[in-house]
């Protein structure tokens, strides 16, 4: 899902409403989230935090809901619920904030057929117990963050070697008075800056004023400093995955 596609589905605020989401997203909260030692029925009582009144926008909480907050007690329900049901239980806890009911995910597609080793791959992509896992920079199928480029978009041929994947999207970030880094740009204009800053495992996102920070050409990181925690036969399977995946 890219950054259009998402404000388009910020803006149909309605659209959950009308095609019944937010009650299916009702029957899983009860059944997943509501026991008292998490967020209670109303979100309101419980141990883990209050939902009622909450902040977060809808593309936090599809993060939140689908990989879960690690060294916490929220959980990942990225293997426990399939995507269309992250999204009606996205669009239910979006009412908690008190705000207009949210738009939910992108429409549901049939799932493509995947070879044996395409769905190993796809497990590995989206390894939840592996911090920085492939889904946590990438999505597909509307699973996993859209931080890095829509590999949906990229032909077969551009997944033959994983850790040699060209990474020229990718700049340096340089703070005034301060070091530069691996980054991926994401908002620039007048009054600010918003990048993924990519020096640590997990990508995080900073934000800037526009006049404390320059944006440069090129940088020392490489995809291979991302998919270290693979083994080369992990990432022939996930290759095998995304080329069966792009050719479709």
């Amino acid at each position: 899902m890219n950054a259009g596609c998402l404000l388009l589905l910020i803006a149909a605020t309605t659209c959950a409403a009308q095609d019944g989401a937010i009650d299916r997203g009702v029957r899983l909260y009860r059944a997943q989230c509501a026991i008292p030692y998490c967020h209670g029925p109303d979100g309101t009582v419980g141990r883990a935090p209050r939902l009622a009144g909450h902040h977060f926008n809808v593309n936090q909480m599809f993060k939140i809901i689908t990989w879960g907050i690690p060294g916490t007690g929220m959980p990942e329900f990225t293997t426990r619920l399939k995507s269309p049901e992250i999204a009606d239980l996205v669009a239910y806890v979006m009412t908690l904030s008190g705000a207009p009911a949210a738009a939910t995910a992108a429409p549901v597609v049939p799932p493509r057929p995947l070879t044996p080793e395409a769905k190993e791959g796809k497990a590995l992509f989206f390894d939840s117990a592996r911090i920085a896992a492939c889904g946590s920079c990438h999505e597909l199928d509307n699973w996993g963050t859209p931080v890095g480029p829509d590999l949906s978009a990229l032909p077969p041929t551009r997944f033959s070697d994983l850790g040699a994947i060209a990474t020229t999207h990718v700049v340096t970030a340089r703070p005034t008075g301060g070091t530069g880094f691996p980054a991926l740009l994401v908002e620039r204009t007048d009054t600010r800056v918003r990048v993924y800053d990519l020096t640590g495992l997990l990508p995080v996102l900073r934000t800037f004023p526009a006049t404390r920070v320059s944006i440069e050409p090129g940088t020392n990181w490489h995809h291979d400093q991302a998919t270290h925690l693979y083994t080369s036969k992990e990432l022939g399977t996930i290759a095998s995955y995304l080329r069966l995946h792009a050719a479709q």
